[in-house]
Order: C-alpha cells, then structure tokens, then sequence
C-alpha cells in the first residue's frame, strides 16, 4: 500500500519524524466531505511519487491522536503536512487536485 496508517503517537513520531526523506502526512476525517473527496487524488499522487516520498495518513477523529494534532497545530482539514528530518517543511491545506499537488511536492522535493 502506497499510503501508511498512522495510528498512534508512537507510530508519528517514529515513523514519520523518524523518517529520513520526506514525509507526507495526510490529516484527515471521515465526515470530511473534501478529505474523502482528495483521497483519490493523494493516493494516484502516493503512486507517482513511490520511492520518493513516504505517505502516511491520521484520522483526526481518532482519541488516541489528539496529541498529535494539538504538537502539529492541525487546525484544519484537509492538511498534508511535509516533515524531513523530523522537522516540518511546508503544509497545504484544503482539496488540492492530484497534479496540482505532486506539482507542489515535486517543488519540495527539489
């Protein structure tokens, strides 16, 4: 699978802080209309963009979570988030098509 589920604040902070290239980390909730809407689109992204990028995606409706979003200060959803390193280096938020954001993290990439 190109996107992994994050379902604890252990698994964030070694899976995606812990990872040594760039992270993609897409906050999202099932009543969400726009987050199940841009699914589609992050996974064909997911797709292109193997090897290159780690996805990973949190249901922000998940308790177990909330510590997550309250140190990453998810205001919002949709969000991707961009980490490298352990350290976050940009974040899209709202519905963004598949081209327009490998478009954006292909810049990121860079």
């Amino acid at each position: 699978m190109s996107i992994i589920a994050i379902n604890s604040v252990e698994e964030f902070n070694t899976q995606v802080l812990g990872c040594e290239g760039l992270a993609i980390v897409d906050f999202w909730a099932e009543w969400c209309t726009p987050c199940t809407v841009m699914r589609p689109e992050v996974e064909k992204v997911a797709e292109n963009l193997a090897g290159k990028v780690t996805f990973f995606s949190l249901d922000t409706e998940n308790k177990d979570l909330r510590e997550v979003l309250l140190t990453q200060e998810i205001e919002g959803i949709p969000s991707l988030v961009f980490y490298k390193g352990g350290k976050q280096l940009d974040r899209l938020a709202g519905y963004k098509k598949a081209d327009v954001l490998e478009k954006l993290i292909r810049e990121v990439i860079k």
